[in-house]
This record gives C-alpha cells, sequence and structure tokens, in this order.
C-alpha cells in the first residue's frame, strides 16, 4: 500500500505531450478492439458467400479466436514490455497485424483464417491492446477518466468505420485487396502508435521506488487470490458475460442481412446494423461513467448488465418479422452492452483497491478471454448452413436466449456480490 501512496503522490503532467500519448492509444484501440467489433460483417460475407457451405460453427471460430488470443497475450506483453520497450512491443505487434491482413488475403481455406485473421491477428492486437490500455496512467491522475475515456473510443469509432471500409472494399475490389488495402492503412495508423504511445516512468518486473507497480509479470500466476469469494463471483460474472457478448456482436450482420432477405424490402440498409450497434456502443462506454462516479461502478454496472441480458429475450427474439424492432434493438443493446466493455475492468480496483490491481485485472481478462473463446463457437453450433432463411430464425431463438440467459446470470451474480459486500442500498460501491 505503502507504493501505491508513492505512486499516487507523484507529479503528474495531465496533458503536454500526454495528449500525443491518448491520440496514439485511440488510434492502439481503433486498430485492435475496433477491428474485433467489426468481425460481423466478415462472418456474414464468409457465411453468406465465401464459405456459404460451411458450418457457423466453424465460421464463428475465426471470430472467437481474436478477443480470445488478444486477452490471453495481454499478460505476456508485460514482459515484452520489461525487456524490449513499450515502443519496440507495439512496432512488433503492429508488424504482426501487418502480416495477418496480407496473409489473409492469399487464404483460399477457412482453417488458413483461423490462423491469421484468428490466432495471428489476436495475438498482435494483445500487444498493442495492453500497451494503448497501460500507458496513457503514466501521464495523468486528475483527468485520467477523461484520457482514457477518450483514448478506449477509438475501438467504438473504429468499429463504425472499419464495417463500412470493409464492406465496400470487398464489393469494388474483392476479398483479397480488401485485406491488403487494409494493411497499408493500418501503416500510416501504426507510425502514430508507435511514434506516440511513449512511457513516462520506468518500466520494471519487480517493485522499486520509482518503478509502475502493476507492471509485475507474475501476477498471471498468483492464484492466492482466487480464494476471495468475492473476487471470484466477479470473475465467473465477467466470464459469461465475455461468453455472451462476442456471439452477439459477430451476428448482428448476418442477422440483418437474413432479415431483408426475408422480408424481401428493409427498413434500414442491413450493411449499416455493425455500424449503429458500436456507434451505440460509443454512448455506452462514456455517459455511464458519468453516473458510475457519483453513485458506483458495480451500482451502474448492474442495471445495465440486466438490461443486456433482457433486451435479447424481448427484442431480439422477436424481431424476425419486423426491422424496426431489431433497428430497436441494435441501438438499444449496442448502447448497454458498451457499458460492461467500460465499466466492468473499474469495478475491480474500486471493490479491492490498487494493491494487486494488476494481478487481479490480469487473471480477469486471461478467463474472459476463456469465455470470449467459446462463446460465438457455441452459438455457431445453434445456426445452420446458409440458404434456409425459415431455418435460420428458428434455429437464432436459441442464439437469442443464450446470449440474454447468459447476461442476466452475470447481472444475478453481480447483484449477489453487491450484497454480500453491503445490504445497504444507498452504499457507493
Amino acid at each position: 500500500m505503502k507504493q501505491s501512496m508513492e505512486f499516487d503522490e507523484e507529479e503528474f503532467p495531465e496533458g503536454g505531450f500526454g495528449w500525443y500519448v491518448v491520440l496514439a492509444s485511440w488510434c492502439g484501440m481503433a486498430c485492435t478492439f475496433g477491428m474485433v467489433n467489426s468481425f460481423g460483417v466478415y462472418q456474414s460475407f464468409y457465411q453468406t458467400e465465401l464459405y456459404s457451405g460451411e458450418k457457423a460453427f466453424k465460421i464463428n471460430v475465426i471470430g472467437s479466436l481474436q478477443p480470445a488470443c488478444m486477452y490471453f497475450f495481454c499478460t505476456a506483453t508485460v514482459y515484452l514490455h520489461h525487456y524490449f520497450g513499450v515502443r519496440l512491443t507495439v512496432a512488433l505487434g503492429a508488424l504482426i497485424q501487418l502480416i495477418s491482413l496480407m496473409m489473409m488475403s492469399i487464404t483460399n481455406k477457412i482453417w488458413q483464417l483461423f490462423l491469421t485473421q484468428g490466432v495471428l491477428f489476436g495475438f498482435g492486437s494483445g500487444m498493442i491492446y495492453f500497451s494503448a490500455l497501460t500507458i496513457p496512467m503514466h501521464w495523468f491522475k486528475k483527468k485520467k477518466a477523461f484520457a482514457i475515456g477518450i483514448a478506449s473510443s477509438g475501438s467504438s469509432i473504429g468499429g463504425v468505420i472499419w464495417p463500412i471500409a470493409v464492406r465496400r472494399l470487398i464489393s469494388a475490389v474483392g476479398f483479397n485487396w480488401t485485406n491488403r488495402i487494409l494493411g497499408f492503412i493500418y501503416i500510416p495508423i501504426s507510425a502514430i502508435l508507435i511514434l506516440f504511445l511513449k512511457p513516462r516512468l520506468p518500466i520494471k518486473l519487480q517493485k522499486t521506488e520509482n518503478s509502475v507497480s502493476f507492471y509485475r509479470p507474475r501476477f498471471y500466476r498468483d492464484l492466492k487470490l482466487l480464494k476471495s469469494r468475492t473476487y471470484l463471483i466477479l470473475l465467473f460474472a465477467f466470464i459469461i458475460s465475455q461468453m455472451a457478448l462476442f456471439p452477439g456482436l459477430f451476428l448482428i450482420d448476418l442477422y440483418g442481412q437474413r432479415l431483408a432477405q426475408k422480408l424481401h424490402r428493409s427498413f434500414f440498409d442491413p450493411a449499416y446494423y455493425v455500424t449503429v450497434l458500436n456507434a451505440a456502443s460509443l454512448f455506452g462506454r462514456i455517459l455511464p461513467g458519468f453516473l458510475a462516479d457519483m453513485f458506483g461502478r458495480l451500482n451502474v454496472l448492474i442495471p445495465f448488465m440486466l438490461v443486456s441480458g433482457v433486451l435479447p429475450l424481448s427484442l431480439w427474439l422477436n424481431s424476425n418479422s419486423s426491422d424496426v424492432i431489431f433497428l430497436i434493438f441494435d441501438v438499444t443493446w449496442g448502447f448497454s452492452s458498451g457499458v460492461v466493455i467500460s465499466l466492468f475492468p473499474t469495478v475491480v480496483p474500486q471493490l479491492f483497491g490498487v494493491e494487486k490491481n494488476q494481478k487481479r485485472m490480469g487473471i480477469l481478462f486471461t478467463f474472459g478471454g476463456i469465455g470470449a473463446l467459446f462463446g460465438p463457437m457455441i452459438c455457431g453450433a445453434f445456426l445452420p448452413l446458409a440458404g434456409d432463411v425459415e431455418r435460420f430464425f428458428k434455429d437464432f431463438k436459441g442464439v437469442a436466449i443464450f446470449i440474454g440467459a447468459l447476461f442476466l446470470a452475470a447481472g444475478i451474480s453481480l447483484c449477489s456480490l453487491r450484497l454480500l459486500i453491503s445490504k445497504s442500498f444507498f452504499q457507493i460501491l
């Protein structure tokens, strides 16, 4: 605790070059989570055109590998920061992403996409994501929430831009050249990331007087933290929420395409459902943060988690004959699920303090990666081969129930955690 207090008492620039660091972090978020959030466009293209004869389960494996590998590799990035420095680590991650996109352009079998778009892109994104998430904290204290909020908005804005770009490029130049062009676009963005994502404080493996204590690489091995009942409940809620989140993100576009095909018309252009969802998610990441500062992060997270479970069961489940209902679901669920992404990690230090915070965060993301891996794969098993529209909507009810039930279970788990900590309704948690 003493180390934490010494860290807190240091002078922080609160701006200056720190804003360039935030810009670099924003670029990193756009190129990692922003692209992961856009996989629904690829999902729809693979299942309806490129690999229309393949089961949805196989296609979902590609999407599930991206966030899973990204989460898994966050912990290893700590070692890379220490031995090679942040900039070289980020440069390596950007190079791996570039290789992934270029290799995607020459694939002709689905298993090759498992390795390139799934594993390779996920690992490269993990190096960048962890760096972009932590380095801005070196530069801000009083404005930390504001700075991190701006940086994390890159994932939502990336999720707005990339789906439009991918869909239009595929229509104009085909799948292969689309990925090559994306690789060329990544080069200048990565240059900004490498140039400006500069740590201000020394990064050491062990605690020293002037080091950042949360860069201790053994945190993911410290399983003694799992003896805490409150932490176990929080961990369980995070795993099942990630298991529910990514299938929803990946299948929105495919559902919109099939709905337009069934209705033979479209109140809304189905090509933009993923874009609308990510735009709504942007507000879901920012606006509830103000409420969380006033009423407590856990107190705000719980109702939005429950709402994220109710919406699939009430709206998505009953939208198979109305694109208006589906659009309403798209906007509202995008907003509520955005809260899950932004607020969940912030609950950890609020409940358990800053000491060992990164150990707990490391365990949280590692196990969350398991949920992100299996959630889309399980949902893919529900769906039929391409072509049978009526059967698609019949089988998709299982997907909507699966997603809604898991979010409700996560919300109920957080309610039990809230009561375990304090039965006072007015306590800020």
